[in-house]
């Protein structure tokens, strides 16, 4: 049989462990939270950073080069 003192410590440990749990839980809300705020952040900064890449910088290159006025061979 149960004694009164490891009654009294089952509900101490289980009052406990209740109140760790939610906690936990709290803080890990807490930090997801922030998590996918950053993540926000960092998605929107690479959107608006112009594209770098070696083909694209290839591609502005020759449509900024205006060759309109360039003649071979005529004067």
């Amino acid at each position: 049989m149960l004694g009164t003192k490891a009654l009294g410590r089952s509900v101490i440990f289980g009052l406990g462990y209740v109140a760790g749990t939610r906690a936990g839980r709290e803080r890990y809300e807490q930090l997801r939270s922030g998590a996918v705020t950053l993540a926000g952040q960092l998605r929107q900064r690479l959107d608006e950073m112009p594209d770098t890449s070696p083909a694209s910088v290839a591609d502005a290159a020759r449509r900024a080069w205006d060759d309109s006025d360039i003649t071979l061979g005529r004067s």
